[in-house]
């Protein structure tokens, strides 16, 4: 009870004979306690049409503050999400979160965003924090000593970790190219498509746009088809290739697989220090911006994660006869887990961690899906696609080190904070419609009171 709270600090302050001043400072912690509400309610319309009025959302600011206490206490899943949905909030909301007394979930969402921003080379990482601190300085004394002298809020260990990050961010800046780019002293970057009659015009309006200039571009053409491309895309990549990789004539389709391990063989001693595997319909699975932040962090000199999946949903864990035995042809072992991966097949992989298994590995997966196995593991009756790359679905990431079943990329401690999401967009959303903001629970609608005006006798 607020007013309770209330009577015990007037009570103790009038016992005082420090005077009046004693009086305001016993006060106001306790009055701050209730400047946030638990959850508040926002609507708006992105323009002047009915039809817009599509944003009607309640966030949580008791959840959103939990949630912030275990990330930076035990690295838990970051709330960015969250984050960015109070940064993209129209600018008088943000005003009465400051104005009304509740300016901490703001400075802590536009702290974590900049903490994210930084390995990133977002040129307005330090903006967001130069904002959070600037709102700061703009909080009466009280909520200061709230913030940087208790633990209500983690605003100590945010701009902690927002230095470190900055540390870690310049270290990695001067070490990754001669680390990972070997005698060269530089990182390369080729992206390997497998394609059969998709359309390929993403290649320009998606992936140009974020490819670094100087990446290959390498597509393994399936069906007999010659792609030509526009001069931006062929000036764009240093080098463009078409492969010929078709089924052998009467073989199950290898899919993905055949372009994939195709590759890896053939390059086995020659792979660039990071390979993008993607299909040739890539968004029917990834989100571009997820992609970006990758690609972002491998031009900044950043990036050093040895395996990441790129797609967005994730495998139900399975356990069948077929997945068992395509994983023994592979391993030479029986599954000892259900496997549950991020599904369908596009990700990021380095060199080295390609190399730690020897070529004569991936040579026994190729003979799997390019016609050389005359039968089929999973049935006897004759099948048009390859059960054995669905398998390999389930087994890549097994291939290049990872456990049986991986966290999901949210939790996944190993990973920097801006590849820590669930879908890859969050960064770039303007809907949150589908987003879980708050829990559901009953509400009760309060007026905003003034708890500072409130007496007791």
């Amino acid at each position: 009870d607020p007013s309770t709270c209330l009577a015990t600090c007037s009570r103790t302050a009038l016992g005082d004979t420090m005077g009046l001043g004693a009086r305001v400072l016993w006060v106001l912690p306790c009055t701050l306690a209730f400047t946030c509400y638990p959850e508040y309610s926002f609507s708006w319309c992105d323009n002047a049409t009915e039809e817009s009025c599509i944003h009607n959302y309640a966030f949580s600011v008791g959840h959103f503050q939990r949630k912030l206490m275990d990330y930076y206490a035990r690295n838990q899943r970051p709330p960015l999400t969250e984050a960015v949905f109070l940064s993209r909030l129209p600018k008088p909301y943000q005003l009465q979160f400051l104005e009304s007394g509740c300016g901490a979930p703001l400075i802590m969402a536009y702290l974590l965003i900049a903490e994210a921003k930084i390995p990133l080379g977002d040129s307005d990482a330090y903006h967001f924090s130069g904002m959070a601190m600037n709102m700061v300085e703009e909080q009466n004394e009280v909520m200061k000593y709230v913030l940087m002298e208790t633990s209500v809020w983690p605003y100590r260990e945010a701009v902690a970790r927002l230095e470190l990050t900055s540390n870690l961010t310049e270290e990695a800046r001067a070490a990754f190219p001669s680390v990972l780019g070997g005698a060269s002293g530089a990182t390369s970057l080729e992206f390997v498509v497998v394609h059969c009659q998709e359309p390929l015009d993403w290649i320009e309006a998606e992936l140009l746009p974020i490819a670094p200039a100087g990446a290959q571009l390498t597509l393994y053409e399936k069906c007999g088809e010659q792609p030509t491309f526009s001069r931006a895309v062929s000036s764009h990549f240093a080098s463009l290739k078409v492969l010929p990789c078709r089924d052998p004539a009467g073989s199950p389709r290898g899919d993905e697989c055949l372009g994939y391990l195709s590759h890896i063989v053939s390059n086995y001693w020659s792979l660039a220090t990071f390979t993008v595997f993607m299909q040739a319909d890539p968004a029917d699975h990834m989100h571009f911006p997820y992609l970006h932040n990758v690609l972002k962090m491998i031009s900044y000199s950043t990036y050093a994660v040895p395996f990441l999946s790129l797609n967005g949903a994730r495998h139900v864990r399975s356990w069948t006869p077929c997945l068992n035995a395509v994983h023994e042809a592979i391993f030479g072992e029986k599954l000892r887990d259900a496997v549950g991966p991020y599904c369908c097949a596009q990700f990021v992989v380095q060199n080295a961690k390609v190399r730690e298994r020897p070529l004569a590995f991936y040579q026994r997966m190729l003979r799997l899906v390019d016609g050389s196995v005359d039968y089929d593991l999973c049935t006897s009756g004759k099948v048009k696609r390859s059960t054995h790359c669905y398998g390999m679905e389930f087994t890549w990431h097994l291939v290049f080190g990872e456990d049986y079943e991986p966290p999901l990329r949210q939790d996944d401690q190993r990973l920097p904070l801006p590849l820590r999401l669930k879908f890859g967009n969050e960064f770039v959303r303007r809907n949150w419609n589908d987003v879980v903001l708050n829990p559901s629970t009953p509400k009760k609608i309060v007026e905003e009171v003034d708890y500072s005006q409130m007496t007791t006798r």
